[in-house]
Order: C-alpha cells, then structure tokens, then sequence
C-alpha cells in the first residue's frame, strides 16, 4: 500500500468526547460505557480522502475510511493473519483451486443481498480497462483468466465462478502461497454494481455517502471535503455490532498540529505522533510506540538526467548519512534502513550492508559524471510534508549538498497532490513510503520495482531483478525466499529505491479507549464491536 504505505500508506465535527462522562455503572470492576460513544480522532497526514473506489488503490489514509466502510471473504488480524470473515474456504490438493462457502444474508448498507455473483463481478470489474485500476493486475494476476479481461479481449473472468448464491470458486493459474493475504486488500471486497451503474464506473467513488456502498460496519452520514467524515453503524451488517453510534474522522494534514489539538482534547487519541513530540508524548498515559513492517524510501526518474545514470544515483545513496538521521531528526525513534524489506517481513535480510554513507565515495562518483557540478541538471527533491518533516528535509538537503557540491532544491506537497504526481510520474527525485499489504516480499519487490509495476513511481528497470522475481514466484520455501534476496540485493546497489528508514508509529490511546490497538500496520481496531468509550 503504497503505502507510500505509507498502511500504508490512514485516519478523522469537533467534540471534547475526551472529556465525556459515563453513566453506565461498573460491573465486576470494569468502567461501564460511557454515555456518549461518538468516538472522534484525526486522520493524520492528508487534507481529504481520496477516491473511495478499492479498485484505485487508496492511500493509507483513505484506507483507514475504506476498511470501515467495507469488508470482504477474509481480514487480517491484529498479526497480519488471515482469518475469515464473511467465508470460510477449503483448497484443492494442488493449492491452486480455492472454494469460498458463504455466510447467509451478506447485505449492503442499504439491504441488497451479496452473493457469489456479487463477487464475480467484483473481481471482473476492478481488471476492466475502463476502471484503468492501477493494482488489479498485480492482485489479480494469478487468476485464470485475469490477462484476458484486463487486456480488454473479453468481460468474462474465467478463473471467478459463483456454483451457486453462497459458493465462490476462484482457480489460479499455479500455487500462489499468499493469495488469501492477497485477498485482504480492499480489491477484493464486494461492490454494489447498482451503486456503480448510478454513478458510473470512475465517478463512484468519490460519492460513497448513504447507504448502498459497501458490507462493513459503517456507512458515511456526511463527508465534509477536505474537514471531516461523518460515519454511522450500518444496519445491515453481518458481523457483531458495534458500541459506537458515530464515528467523526477529521483531516488533519499535519501531524504537530493533530497533536497539539489531542492535548486540547478535541480528540479521543491521537496517531502518527512526529518523532520531535514524542519525548513530551511518552509522560502521557497511553502512550505506545510499535515498530511498522514499513520503511521509507527515496527514488529516482530513471529516464531522465541526472538520474538515469547508477553513478549519480549511487552517488546520493552514498551521501546520505542514515544514522546521523535516525539520531538527529527522529530522536532515535525509527531505525536506518539498509534493506528496502523491514524487519518482521519474510524475506528480511538483517546483516546486509547496503550502501554505507561515505561522502568521499559519494563525490568520486558524482564527478565521474559531471567534473563540475555546476553544469549538473538542476535537482528537486520533492516530497510530502505531512510525512517528511522540514527538519528531515533540510537534514537531507544539507548532506546532499555537503558531500556532493551540488545544489539541491526541496519542494513539499500536500499528500494527496504528491500522490497524483507520483502517478503521473512528475517527480525528478521524491520520497515515498511503503507498509506490508500481507506479508511476503512479493508485496515490497514485485509490486513496486518490476519493470510494469504499478507503483514503481521512479520508472526503475532491471532485466536481471524481473528474471529473479518471476522465477521467485515459480520457487517454494527458503530458495523462492533466496531468489528475492538477491532481486533485493539488486534493486538496492542499482538505487531502484534508496531506503532510509524502518518505520516506528507512537500514538496515545487513553485506557478508556477500549478496543484500539497498533500493529504492524498502524492503527488496527479489528472488527470495531470491541471498540468503545469506557466511563471516565
């Protein structure tokens, strides 16, 4: 998730719910519900919500709307586990044939029944060309018959069929051993192709308020652009209810200023606490710091001067002192990174080196290219400033330029208009951030640095890493673990990305707030019926 994860790639009517009373009496000892359960907190890090349509791969941010919203066969747990949710499955011998048994009376927020159909045309929907979907061909790629449709040479996914109203059937084309993770991305959640028809297949998602949209615990009351979105229970939900009888998600692009608003209690708890708060944070009942399966990353136009020459990409990989990073800006915070995968991840790799700083090496490099750095390309490093701080750039900008003698120039964005350059592959040199979809490293390489990747927003092209990936993904157990570690020795001496940092999320979460938990990927509230305001 691109990220960028950056669970990657999360989430927010003012009220002082902090402050809010119960009156429900004890039992046993344990705080009743409190008597107001509107539970408000900030969305941190983005002025709105992007596109609610999952085929459109949203940012972390929207996704933390979006998994409120729907829900799909299988979730993730607290452990990045696949558990069921609205199926229970079995798999033929052969790991290539999987048979989803549906629960009865699945509806949408508005009462239309779901059924296997219902996931056929999903899964047909997001490969459409029409949908122009920039991940459905990588989530979908193992599916017999997912090249056809997504080539436009037929509407039919031969590999998604209903047996029946409650058996979904869905063949790969070969053993595939993270599809059910695969299938806890949004992608695969089932669509209400009423809804889509009415609003038309690119426009949908960005009118995702009422009922009708999707089968998970809430439905949107109101979405205020670029304040706040208001979330209701949906009636028709399948699953335990939940306690909470509003949701207010507020946009908060800047995490100092979500932070600050915590302390003047406009919010129930606060996330993405910037590393500079976090000393004053950590005295705060309910503070916690979990390590992400997430890491940050620099990266680099390919196609164009002056990076699409390896010296002068391997030139700024070593310029960059990562350490004196993690010290100086993140107050010790996050770990330096010398591995695109982080720590947690199959596939880890903890004693690879990397490229070490070495600001000598650095400026041999660069002047192998330009002698006189003067006649270099100008060079903008652009970047999202509700991820990167000013400090953090201005400490990048610095080395840069100390080591290698040339100028650089940052330019910060809102996240959502970096977003959309990135994809638009406006960025010279930028930064993105990437938390673990499920955990395996075909969601770290394949999605992001094979050469047609949908997120490989830098353009990188390695021959010998695409050959590496595809035989990973024909290889099992330790040797398929083997070929991507050296896809990912490739992709980080050729500087496809230059990573930075493993990333760390602090949050405070006051023990009246039950339910709410960090995980790997950030914010993690399960199926929401344990989520509620205790008496305080």
């Amino acid at each position: 998730m691109p990220l960028s994860f950056v669970f990657l790639s999360i989430l927010l009517l003012i009220l002082a719910a902090c402050g809010t009373t119960g009156t429900t009496p004890t039992k046993n000892g344990t705080p009743g519900l409190a008597s107001s359960q509107v539970l408000t907190f900030p969305n941190v890090g983005i002025a709105d919500a992007a596109s609610l349509d999952p085929a459109t791969g949203p940012d972390a941010n929207t996704a933390q709307a979006v998994g409120m919203i729907y829900s799909g066969l299988v979730r993730s747990d607290a452990n990045l586990g696949v558990i069921p949710d609205q199926a229970t499955w079995q798999v033929s011998p052969n790991n290539t044939v999987y048979t989803f048994h549906l629960k009865p009376d699945i509806k949408f927020s508005d009462g239309t029944p779901v059924t296997a159909q219902t996931y056929v045309y999903t899964l047909t929907r997001q490969l459409l060309p029409a949908v122009n979907s920039p991940i459905a061909t990588f989530f979908e790629s193992n599916i017999k018959g997912a090249s056809a449709v997504a080539s436009g040479k037929t509407k039919t996914l031969a590999g998604v069929l209903a047996l029946d109203s409650q058996t979904l059937q869905i063949t790969l084309t070969r053993p595939t051993p993270y599809f059910l993770e695969e299938m806890t991305n949004s992608l695969y959640y089932p669509l209400n192709e009423k809804m889509i028809n009415k609003y038309g297949q690119t426009q949908w998602g960005n009118n995702v308020i009422g009922p009708g949209f999707g089968t998970g615990p809430f439905m949107i009351k109101a979405w205020d652009h670029h304040v706040k979105m208001v979330l209701v229970p949906n009636p028709y939900y399948y699953g335990p209810k939940t306690k909470l009888t509003e949701v207010d998600m507020l946009f908060v692009s800047d995490p100092s200023t979500a932070y600050r608003s915590f302390e003047a209690k406009q919010y129930d708890f606060v996330w993405n606490i910037p590393p500079l708060e976090q000393p004053q944070a950590q005295s705060q009942s309910g503070f916690v710091r979990k390590p992400l399966l997430q890491t940050d990353l620099l990266f680099f136009d390919n196609t164009k001067p002056p990076f699409n020459n390896l010296a002068v990409r391997q030139a700024f990989a070593y310029a960059t002192n990562k350490q004196l990073l993690v010290q100086a800006v993140f107050k010790n915070a996050v770990v330096a990174a010398q591995t695109i995968i982080p720590p947690g991840m199959p596939g880890y790799q903890p004693n690879y080196p990397g490229i070490p700083y070495n600001a000598a090496k650095a400026k041999s490099l660069f002047q192998s290219v330009f002698p006189d750095a003067s006649k270099a390309p100008q060079i903008v490093f652009s970047y999202p400033s509700s991820q990167v701080s000013e400090e953090e750039a201005a400490a990048l900008q610095q080395m840069w330029q100390t080591a290698l003698g040339v100028q650089v120039t940052t330019h910060p964005e809102e996240l959502s208009t970096y977003n959309n350059d990135t994809s638009e592959f406006k960025i010279q040199f930028g930064f993105t951030q990437w938390g673990a979809d499920f955990p395996d490293p075909y969601d770290w390489l394949t999605l992001n640095l094979t050469t047609n990747a949908p997120n490989n927003n830098g353009r990188w092209s390695n021959a010998q890493f695409d050959q590496l990936t595809t035989q990973a993904e024909q290889a099992t157990g330790s040797a398929r673990i083997a070929l991507y570690n050296q896809a990912e020795d490739i992709a980080i001496q050729q500087v496809g990305w230059l990573p930075l940092d493993h990333e760390a999320m602090a949050a405070i979460i006051p023990p009246y707030i039950h339910g709410l938990i960090l995980n790997g990927n950030g914010l993690y509230f399960g199926d929401w019926s344990g989520v509620y305001i205790a008496q305080h």
